[in-house]
């Protein structure tokens, strides 16, 4: 009890999170959660590139929503400050070569390729090789939603139970920090989360299993259908949930979309 606390092996890309979550730790189970398409993959993605570039530790990547091509040139548009999975996005072959440097010729990204495989058992068993097998200390799992309907399970909510049990038990047993992505359910009354409502800890699918099992719980509001844009393209960050300080918090940052780099970067509210 005489020892310090250890302090974490990594934080995160943004000030307002680390004040209030004092970065990732080993054997920890962060859930990123917010309502459909708004931006929880890029979300992901800039604490991957963060992770890959302030640490020497191997990631492992799940992105179940997209292939692994999309996931690998979307890592590497970080990498160039440029969208460059975007179609009409140019770039030359030194770039591109240079961005493929710093992301994927590290050889330390691990990407899922889940041809369409998104059993239960299936998921766990690949989170396990990637912390065992491929010693990744960090494992990335985008999303639970589209695991319980893959078709080969009953009920949502004692699917959701099932995985995420599996799930903390794993991080547990390996010591890897899973940084994870749950979809909520629609808010009653007006207004979704589409069109900026808050988000919290009750709106998370299943019986309350991913609150009760993950350490850490961050919500992600937008109002995607803003008329001004930069309101349209700001997300603001919330804690629900934080097990390590108890610091929780409805808006600790916010994080502005730069369409013409790709890049989302952390901006001062104005008073």
């Amino acid at each position: 009890v005489n020892k310090p606390e250890p302090k974490a092996e990594a934080f995160y890309p943004w000030k307002g999170l680390n004040e209030k979550l004092y970065g990732l730790r080993p054997a920890e189970l962060v859930m990123v959660t917010a309502g459909s398409g708004l931006g929880k993959s890029q979300f992901l993605r800039e604490i991957v590139w963060h992770i890959l570039n302030k640490t020497t530790d191997n990631i492992g990547l799940m992105f179940l929503e997209e292939g692994v091509r999309k996931t690998a040139r979307s890592l590497m548009s970080l990498a160039v400050n440029r969208p460059i999975h975007l179609p009409d996005v140019e770039v030359t072959q030194e770039e591109l070569k240079d961005a493929f440097d710093h992301t994927l010729g590290t050889d330390r990204l691990y990407l899922f390729d889940h041809f369409g495989s998104t059993s239960l058992e299936n998921i766990v068993n690949r989170v396990r090789y990637m912390a065992k097998g491929l010693n990744c200390g960090y494992v990335f799992l985008d999303h639970l939603s589209i695991i319980v309907s893959g078709g080969d399970v009953g009920d949502e909510r004692k699917a959701l139970d099932a995985i995420m049990t599996k799930l903390r038990m794993l991080v547990q047993e390996t010591g890897i920090s899973l940084i994870a992505v749950s979809h909520l359910k629609r808010p009653e009354g007006k207004g979704g989360h589409e069109e900026g409502a808050a988000t919290s800890l009750s709106q998370l699918r299943g019986s309350g299993a991913i609150a009760q099992l993950s350490d850490i719980v961050i919500g992600l509001v937008r109002n995607a259908q803003a008329e001004d844009p930069i309101e349209r393209n700001t997300t603001r960050v919330s804690i629900l949930k934080n097990r390590f300080s108890g610091l929780t918090s409805p808006h600790c940052a916010s994080l502005l979309y730069n369409k013409e780099t790709g890049r989302m970067f952390e901006v001062q509210d104005e008073l």
